[in-house]
């Protein structure tokens, strides 16, 4: 066959996405085990999710360091010897903490399953948080946070944060690289104790699953662990009035950062889908219009985004750059600009196709492959929602009109609710 390369192969529309709807087990012990049985390679992924982020933490830190020493060493293995067994049979392994949840992940080929899954069960079960390494950890993570405390990117972006949900919130980062030096051993050790358990948690299972894996799953995480009696932190925060305008200085700073937004809806809101693609043609792409006015017309900054940001509790707006220092008030007053050009005029017909294609090629990403599925599914599962978002998502991009798009931007994106964050120098 003869390839005609001057005729571009012909395009078609997104209407719907077609779903693998995962299975459901329920284990013995009352753990929900979600399967995605996907692909022809024995490539096999396992994720387990906690409530263990750091909306239940005593500490935010507690959570963090929690997730981080799972590795450091159980009551039967050495730390070395965990990294080495996994190193030997090329399998990745990670365990993270969010805000909401923790994770630990398995990635490996199918047929080394019973050699990893025990091992992962004995972290999850019976690590020993040794003290040596966690020293070690803690030392390491107090240096990282001096050097974030030297970028202006983190500093904005971290007090913007402070900002919106005051310094006690569970979603602020902690003020200084100091405050490692209150971990204690003994609060990331009940942290542990308390949160990872087993009715606390869930296992999501992708790429070549057969009864065979399934089975292996069930036999390492079916009995029951941990104090289902613990009480998570009701965290109920009152929010601050956050400041309109705050400046942190840093000296010596090549650029200065942005960052400016608010309080906004979660993902579950009704309002989300025409929420995303508002914040798209503000600034979620390449050829948005922050990116066109601030980066392609007036050079001030290499890159500028503008995203709605869901938590699990609250959502936030966010509009980050990193700018030269002599084009910060010209940037901040542009950004606004955009805004109230959203609020006062329609979207042309001309831009927003592009955006719509864009954003629907983007959805179509996030079912990429086995993995990239489960990974959708899990994320909606954990804010109690299903595929339907995507229709609802695929139906907003598809049929929202500029009149409405102006309406929700007048709705939600009002320059004077916005607060402005400022790193760097005067």
């Amino acid at each position: 066959m003869t390839l005609k390369r001057n005729t571009p192969p012909p395009i078609f529309g997104v209407n719907r996405v077609e779903y693998i709807q995962p299975k459901r087990y329920e284990l013995s012990n009352g753990v929900e085990l979600f399967t995605m049985n996907s692909g022809d390679q024995e490539v096999v992924k396992i994720d387990f999710s906690f409530r263990a982020g750091s909306w239940y933490a005593q500490s935010r830190l507690d959570s963090i360091m929690a997730a981080l020493m799972l590795q450091e060493g159980t009551t039967t293995m050495k730390a070395l010897e965990i990294a080495n067994t996994f190193d030997f049979y090329g399998a990745q392994f990670s365990s993270s903490s969010s805000y909401d949840f923790n994770y630990i992940t398995l990635l490996c080929l199918k047929k080394y399953l019973p050699k990893l899954l025990p091992m992962v069960s004995e972290i999850i079960h019976n690590s020993s948080f040794p003290e040596d390494e966690f020293e070690i950890l803690r030392q390491k993570r107090k240096q990282r946070a001096i050097v974030d405390a030297e970028r202006v990117g983190l500093i904005a972006q971290k007090g913007f944060l402070r900002n919106l949900f005051g310094e006690g919130h569970p979603y602020a980062p902690v003020a200084s690289p100091a405050s490692y030096d209150t971990i204690s051993i003994n609060g990331v050790k009940s942290h542990y104790s308390k949160f990872y358990r087993s009715d606390n948690m869930a296992i999501t299972a992708s790429g070549f699953i057969d009864s065979e894996v399934i089975q292996q799953i069930k036999d390492n995480f079916s009995s029951a662990w941990g104090d289902p009696n613990q009480v998570a932190n009701t965290n109920n925060h009152l929010l601050p009035l956050a400041d309109k305008l705050m400046f942190i200085e840093k000296q010596g700073a090549n650029q200065n950062a942005v960052a400016i937004g608010k309080l906004f809806p979660t993902q579950n809101h009704p309002d989300f889908p025409g929420i995303k693609l508002l914040c798209t043609i503000l600034g979620g792409y390449f050829g948005s219009r922050l990116m066109s006015n601030i980066r392609e017309e007036k050079g001030y900054t290499y890159s500028i985004q503008a995203s709605p940001i869901s938590f699990l509790h609250n959502g936030i707006f966010l509009v980050f750059a990193e700018v030269k220092t002599d084009k910060t008030e010209e940037t901040v007053k542009e950004i606004f600009h955009e805004m109230e050009i959203l609020n006062s005029e329609l979207i042309t017909e001309k831009e927003l196709i592009p955006i719509q294609n864009y954003l629907l090629g983007r959805i179509l990403e996030d079912f990429d492959g086995p993995f990239a599925r489960a990974q959708t599914f899990a994320s909606l599962r954990e804010v109690n929602m299903d595929f339907e978002y995507y229709d609802r998502m695929i139906d907003a991009i598809k049929s929202t009109t500029p009149a409405q798009i102006r309406d929700i931007a007048q709705k939600y994106l009002d320059p004077k609710s916005m607060s402005t964050i400022v790193a760097g120098i005067r």
